[in-house]
């Protein structure tokens, strides 16, 4: 009994330590944050906004799609990646949508082609929603994903190009069997890459495969390799600075 004792103290200080770190991304900083839901084909499902307080008069705001890694809540991605923070200082709307089961889909089963489809649909009605009720800029829709966040990523820009001005996958992959072949977008939009020389996760072949994919399909890319550096959100080597300056040139035509 020892053992699965000193396993449930492990994961009861690691969820205190989780909810400390979101109390403090997320306090005083001069924004709504809420947690809502939305019914997608009569599916609950959810999602984490932040609405900073700065008002903008006769222009809307950009909006970023932030996917979180393999069994991660919303609240733990704004905890780890500090991006409330970065949405309010740079005035865009944020979002966290919420994978089923905590995950998304990390590869496409040559028998269930279609296996992503309802958080495709998911990702769309959101986008629709925050556009209609919260004034989001259509030309301004930006996704962001870590890890199996970033194989979404690369999903939703084969599947849903145009839909978005730019991206960023952050030691994601593209999900089997997704550029085996070469695929065509509506869309051309920039893509930033990061890979940890020191991730023993997600290879720095695996991302540089993506980039490539993406590449020939006609997309500009960029790829930053962050020595030392290994699984993750690499806040301390100035990671959302660097993907604010990357994607808030981005528009759509």
């Amino acid at each position: 009994m020892k053992p699965l004792r000193t396993a449930s103290c492990f994961l009861i200080a690691i969820s205190l330590i989780l909810f400390v770190l979101v109390r403090q991304s997320s306090i005083s900083l001069p924004a709504s944050i809420k947690h809502r839901t939305i019914a997608v084909d009569g599916i609950e499902r959810s999602y984490r906004i932040v609405i900073p307080d700065k008002k903008t008069t006769g222009t809307r705001r950009p909006l970023l799609v932030a996917l979180h890694g393999a069994l991660d809540t919303t609240d733990e991605m704004a905890a780890y990646t500090q991006l409330d923070r970065l949405a309010v200082e740079k005035n865009f709307l944020l979002v966290y949508p919420q994978g089923k089961n905590l995950n998304w889909h990390p590869l496409i089963p040559h028998d269930n082609p279609d296996v992503a489809a309802a958080d495709i649909l998911f990702i769309d009605r959101l986008c629709d929603d925050l556009t209609e009720t919260l004034e989001a800029d259509p030309k301004r829709i930006y996704v962001a994903g870590v890890s199996m966040g970033g194989a979404m990523c690369t999903l939703l820009l084969v599947r849903r190009s145009e839909r978005f001005a730019g991206a960023v996958c952050n030691c994601g992959w593209l999900p089997d069997p997704l550029g085996k072949e070469p695929f065509n977008t509506k869309n051309k939009c920039p893509i930033l890459f990061y890979s940890g020389t020191e991730d023993r996760q997600v290879s720095s072949q695996q991302v540089q495969d993506a980039r490539e994919a993406f590449e020939k399909a006609g997309h500009p890319t960029q790829l930053r390799t962050i020595q030392g550096f290994g699984h993750g959100w690499a806040v301390k080597h100035g990671i959302n600075e660097e993907i604010w300056t990357f994607l808030s040139p981005c528009h759509l035509p």
